[in-house]
């Protein structure tokens, strides 16, 4: 599955805030620092602290979840503000999420949950 073409998808707590976002890349590891590298000037919040992350994430590996394919974790201190980061791979075409509409039609029920939340 690694390869420069596998698509990866971080959810990051960092900040009391959660954040996704996507890079492709050779690794996890290597995705995730591209993906920082580029960011900042949207993520307003995290100018400060990217080159922080940048050093707690440089020689940290992504640690496999047991029990699942293509499902990391990394986790750290960036200065004094901790972090924690799900990454899963992602193989094939490019897929869209579903509308709250089409969530509905397939049985997800998102007043279970509200809106803004996602499970």
């Amino acid at each position: 599955m690694k390869s420069s073409s596998t698509l990866y998808t971080f959810v990051i707590e960092f900040l009391g805030g959660t954040y996704v976002h996507q890079a492709r890349g050779e690794s996890p590891e290597r995705a995730l620092r591209a993906w920082l590298r580029l960011s900042g000037e949207n993520e307003v919040e995290w100018t400060t602290y990217r080159p922080e992350l940048m050093r707690a994430l440089l020689d940290k590996p992504a640690v496999p979840i047991e029990g699942c394919q293509n499902v990391w974790c990394m986790s750290g201190m960036a200065g004094e503000h901790l972090f924690l980061i799900h990454i899963i791979g992602s193989e094939g075409a490019a897929t869209v999420g579903k509308s709250v509409a089409e969530a509905e039609q397939i049985g997800a029920d998102y007043r279970r949950w509200g809106r803004g939340e996602r499970r």
